[in-house]
């Protein structure tokens, strides 16, 4: 019988094998420390059956039993069949008041054997909790050949929620709970796609429900997308804590590309609380692991106010050629509607003050044709729009001391005793940008 130990300490060396007695004895032996290109030979001690629980010394073969592989659930064993049974036997004091209660009450009924129907019926006519939800069990979201089991309710407790039940071992566990809203305003949700989007082999249920304010109004669309992921053996949240829009999003394969994304349409132009509101869509595109927000398009301006704004920002971003573009687009374009009635006058006045700061601070030939329409347009600065005033002090004060801050410091005396020149573009409503003094001369 011979025992071998190879030391491999060089890339190619081998150690021959050197016969031992055949009868070892079974004294410990002291192994040395690794010498390269040493033989260390030695009796094995035979194996022996694990230890029972109580003689493990070493933590690791705790870990080692512990992390034994399981038997895997059989998803297709369901119990069987009970339409006879209410879901009401299966109750301890009246109806359910939580989520919590309701998805005990109905894992319970259902593994006893109980069906789709009566939950139906006891949901909508007795615990008073279907609140235009609904029952379903003609999905397979796992892609074993068995149907999960679908809820949309409203919870007393915590307002519109979605259970997911499924088999196990002869058994219905939830397999999926949603709560829509944390405060409990969610109506119950619904389905708006159980098709496979991403291209994973098996649907995506996508689901919204509307959350309003107490009175009624301002209602939106909160949306989770889950799936079931059968390397974790659960379902998982795919749009993170969801998405609140003024409309659900619709999957659409818009890039070609047999993934489909979410697009939510921006089809509210605004009212008197809001302002006006840019139209456009929101588009939620899948990157390997979820749906992330991946662009906003907007729609072009519709109102005078919307193309002032954007020029603003590009002003502020240091886009100034595209600044100076939108504020003579916001002074001469036909196609602008105003959302004020003075908006053509008041609007156009800031926008040519605006322009001379542009052309200023980029030494622009522009700057003195634009001077001159100024003065041209508005001789009596009194009667004029704050605005023209304000144009008329920066360019006194630039050409004093060719200083642009000493020319905003002139401005903002004007701002000091006319502040009607930053209400004037506070007052679009809640949506829209908030001007401070310092934003109208920044220099």
């Amino acid at each position: 019988m011979k025992r071998c130990l190879i030391a491999l300490a060089l890339p190619v060396l081998l150690a021959a094998c050197a016969p031992v007695p055949a009868a070892p004895t079974r004294e410990a032996v002291l192994f040395p420390t690794m010498t390269p290109g040493r033989v260390v030979e030695g009796p094995l001690p035979p194996a022996a059956p694990p230890p029972a629980a109580a003689a493990l010394a070493n933590p690791a073969t705790a870990i080692a039993l512990s992390n034994l592989p399981t038997p895997t659930p059989n998803t297709t064993a369901c119990p069987a069949p009970d339409a006879a049974l209410s879901p009401d036997s299966f109750l301890q004091g009246g109806p359910p008041r939580t989520a919590a209660q309701i998805s005990d009450a109905i894992g319970r009924f259902l593994s006893a054997g109980g069906t789709a129907e009566p939950l139906r019926a006891a949901l909508q006519e007795r615990w008073a909790a279907l609140g235009g939800g609904f029952v379903r069990a003609d999905l397979d979201l796992t892609g074993d050949g068995t149907p999960e089991l679908i809820i949309s309710y409203r919870a007393p407790d915590a307002g519109g929620s979605l259970l997911i039940f499924g088999c196990n071992d002869g058994r219905v566990v939830e397999r999926y709970q949603s709560i829509l809203s944390e405060d409990g305003r969610a109506a119950a949700p619904q389905i708006l796609s159980a098709g496979d989007l991403n291209q994973s082999g098996r649907p995506d249920l996508l689901f919204s429900a509307l959350v309003c304010a107490d009175d009624g109004q301002d209602c939106q669309s909160i949306t989770q997308l889950t799936a079931w992921d059968a390397a974790r053996g659960r379902f998982l949240n795919l749009l993170g804590s969801g998405v609140l829009s003024p409309q659900p999003p619709s999957p659409l394969d818009i890039d070609a590309d047999r993934v489909s994304e979410l697009i939510v349409r921006l089809t509210d132009a605004g009212g008197p609380g809001t302002g006006p509101l840019r139209t456009g869509q929101i588009v939620y595109d899948w990157d390997g692991a979820q749906y992330v927000r991946s662009y906003t398009q907007y729609d072009p301006p519709r109102f005078r106010i919307q193309m002032v704004h954007d020029a603003d920002a590009a002003f502020r971003a240091g886009r100034t050629r595209d600044a100076t573009a939108l504020y003579e687009l916001a002074i001469s374009s036909p196609a602008l509607e105003n959302w004020l009635n003075d908006d053509q006058i008041t609007l156009s006045a800031y926008a040519r003050y605006r322009l001379l700061l542009a052309y200023a601070d980029t030494e622009d030939p522009r700057l003195l044709q634009t001077h001159a329409d100024i003065l041209q347009r508005y001789p009596d600065l009194a009667a004029a729009p704050v605005y023209a005033e304000m144009a008329v002090r920066f360019w006194d004060a630039l050409q004093a001391s060719a200083n642009l801050n000493t020319a905003c410091a002139a401005v903002q005396q004007v701002i000091a005793a006319r502040p009607e020149a930053v209400g004037l573009l506070n007052r679009y409503g809640s949506a829209s940008p908030v001007a401070a003094a310092v934003d109208l001369c920044p220099y």
